[in-house]
């Protein structure tokens, strides 16, 4: 932390409101993100429990998977998410540019990329965890899996990889870009709390940041933004639900558990809006457009190699391979330097 966000922060505390912490914005912000909101099951690690995902802040999609030990219905999620994701990800291979490159031949760029927007790190974590979980499944053979599954799985896993480039804008994580522009009177931790964040940077009208973020810990009153599910709501109203549906796996069953999933993800949904429109807002810094350029030419690879047929990334790379995936990405030292902003 530098010194002038410390100083911000002990503004924030003082003020009862954020502090800006930069004059332009230093990610970029799609006209038209794919918000994904996930949700597991407690204590188990890669199984879906629920997700809210879509392009349009007033027509979100609600997956639900009634038992997530069910394998049948953990896959049947995955298929729905497919039938989200896929075309919005695939619709940006359609337009094309030619780009002109230095000392060598011209080359085909996608005009956009496509961008998701996850609520926290953890939210970042699972997408990782679904990608490995789902991207070696056979769409025949023993198992079979709908044959968008495992094509899911790959897309998902480049997205999560590219979280972990710097600079990179693909898969944006709220609470990350929200805090790399304000400062709050709280910690770091507390700052991965979505709901207490914006409670600091937009508070309701007439509330302090101090205030708001201290009702956001109420998880009555604003859930948290997954992909754990709070304690309390598990045992009293998910427990309760999950159980109904394994003894009458009915319509009225699943509609229950629906409902009950719907509580937990509406709030996010709409603070994840909100982080959007703030983030939207800032005016954007000159190098933002040039690592978006990264961004769509590292899409457009991987795009290219799903089309030739390629086969899906390792479980883990070694040094060769690591190598060769940095290779076909292309992010060579220079452009790496230049994401990280140096």
């Amino acid at each position: 932390m530098s010194a002038l966000t410390a100083l911000a922060q002990l503004r924030a505390i003082r003020d009862g409101a954020a502090q800006r912490i930069t004059t332009v914005r230093h990610c970029h912000v799609a006209p038209r993100p794919m918000v994904f909101i996930p949700l597991r099951l407690a204590g188990e690690a890669a199984a879906p429990l629920a997700a809210m995902v879509g392009t349009d802040p007033d027509h979100p999609r609600l997956l639900v998977v009634p038992q997530p030990r069910n394998r049948d219905l953990r896959f049947a999620f995955a298929a729905g998410l497919a039938e989200v994701l896929l075309p919005y990800v695939e619709g940006f291979g359609k337009t094309t540019e030619t780009v002109e490159k230095k000392g060598g031949e011209p080359y085909e760029r996608c005009l956009d990329a496509p961008q998701i927007l996850v609520p926290n790190r953890s939210a970042a974590a699972f997408v990782a965890l679904l990608g490995r979980s789902t991207r070696f499944r056979r769409a025949d053979g023993p198992y079979p899996v709908h044959p968008s599954v495992p094509l899911l799985g790959r897309w998902l896993t480049y997205f999560a990889d590219r979280s972990q480039q710097p600079g990179s804008s693909l898969l944006l994580v709220a609470t990350e870009a929200l805090s790399m522009h304000w400062a709050t009177g709280q910690s770091g931790l507390e700052d991965a709390n979505l709901a207490a964040l914006l409670g600091w940077i937009a508070p309701p009208p007439g509330m302090s940041g101090r205030r708001a973020a201290e009702e956001a810990e109420d998880p009555l009153l604003w859930p948290p933004a997954g992909p754990t599910t709070d304690p309390g709501f598990d045992n009293e109203v998910l427990g309760p639900a999950v159980r109904a549906y394994e003894e009458a796996p009915t319509d009225r069953a699943v509609e229950r558990v629906t409902q009950a999933l719907r509580t937990q993800l509406e709030p996010t949904w709409r603070l994840m809006w909100r982080a959007a429109r703030l983030l939207r807002e800032l005016p954007e810094g000159r190098r933002v457009k040039d690592r978006w350029d990264t961004d769509r030419g590292s899409f457009t690879r991987f795009a290219e190699r799903v089309a030739e047929g390629g086969p899906p990334q390792a479980r883990r790379d070694g040094a060769v391979g690591a190598a060769a995936r940095l290779g076909r990405a292309g992010e060579g030292p220079g452009e790496l330097r230049r994401a990280a902003g140096l």
